[in-house]
């Protein structure tokens, strides 16, 4: 079962800063059921321009950035962080584990991260990565939020 979703920004922000096409409607339609926590490899503030810029702040509970982990990914520094932080904003008495945990990346060393701290993995936009994700999807609308979460309760059961 999926109780949280990291985003790392590049995933659903292309190189001028808007949002990627679909990225608004699947965030939108995780943020009706999941708590969302950004991570991104460039600063926090410039993260957070970004994402406000491109209208999808209201659906985000926070900003990691690398600045907040020892090692970058493949490392799942950043990951555990952003776990830990969530654990921290939302006060909840039933934790969230990282097997309940869907990390959205674009990169192969995203994907491992997830691997490593024992969470799902999405990966939108590459198709030609060497490390392979959980689920894959050439575009945000390729993806089927419920088939997904369905596959996670059955594969976890």
């Amino acid at each position: 079962m999926i109780r949280a979703v990291f985003i790392e920004d590049s995933a659903i922000l292309d190189s001028e800063g808007a949002a990627r096409e679909g990225a608004a409607t699947f965030l939108r339609g995780c943020a009706e059921r999941f708590p969302l926590i950004v991570t991104t490899g460039r600063t926090r503030a410039a993260a957070v321009a970004a994402i406000e810029s491109a209208g999808l702040a209201p659906m985000v509970l926070d900003v990691l950035s690398a600045e907040e982990a020892e090692d970058p990914p493949p490392a799942p520094d950043l990951l555990v962080a952003a776990l830990g932080r969530l654990g921290f904003l939302l006060r909840d008495r039933n934790p969230v584990e990282p097997s309940q945990c869907l990390v959205v990346e674009r990169g192969d060393e995203g994907v491992e991260a997830a691997r490593r701290a024992g969470m799902w993995s999405l990966r939108v936009g590459i198709r030609a990565a060497t490390i392979e994700a959980d689920f894959e999807a050439g575009s945000f609308g390729e993806v089927d939020l419920d088939g997904m979460l369905r596959r996670c309760a059955a594969r976890r059961a």
